[in-house]
């Protein structure tokens, strides 16, 4: 199914819409415990040219997310699996190994170099806490925003793939 929202840009109102995403995310990560998480999914990094927001499903189904999507999915799977969707580099891996919680805060922000009076490009960030700390994540950059993704995706890439069985169930939604 395809809906389409068209409105105005307010910042505040783009992030409640992205944060709700992340919210619907974390329910279905929550019903299909089977799901990839995003750096172990093989999805990258693709610039839209129009702005199409999807669910984790339809986002692993076409291999590919900007800055947005890629950010409620990932703030989503935070919420969802807790400390299970951190790994060994990801900052505050340490501390929910120590704490274990089941959930994450994890919320999707806007970054800019922008300034009001010549608005300018946006970008999306994850940004959550663990215990009293706050840590940022950046699923675009790690997922070849700059022409790369991150060595530490792709050995994640690389065990998932041992690990995954020609009927992935996932691919099947």
């Amino acid at each position: 199914m395809r809906i389409a929202v068209k409105l105005a840009f307010d910042e505040q109102a783009a992030l409640r819409l992205l944060n709700w995403l992340a919210q619907e995310n974390a329910l279905l990560l929550r019903a299909r415990p089977e799901l990839p998480l995003l750096y172990d999914s093989g999805v990258v990094y693709r610039r839209e040219t129009d702005e199409t927001w999807c669910d984790y499903l339809n986002m692993l189904a076409q291999g590919h997310e900007d800055c947005d999507g890629l950010a409620a999915a990932r703030a989503g799977e935070l919420i969802a699996k807790g400390w299970k969707a951190l790994r060994r580099g990801d900052e505050g891996f340490a501390e929910a190994q120590r704490r274990r919680p089941t959930s994450i805060p994890a919320e999707v922000m806007l970054t800019t170099r922008s300034t009001p009076e010549e608005p300018g490009l946006y970008h999306c960030v994850v940004r959550y806490r663990v215990g009293t700390s706050w840590h940022r994540d950046d699923p675009s950059k790690r997922l070849g925003m700059n022409g790369t993704v991150q060595p530490d995706v792709r050995r994640r890439w690389a065990a998932a793939a041992r690990h995954t069985t020609a009927d992935a169930v996932w691919r099947t939604a």
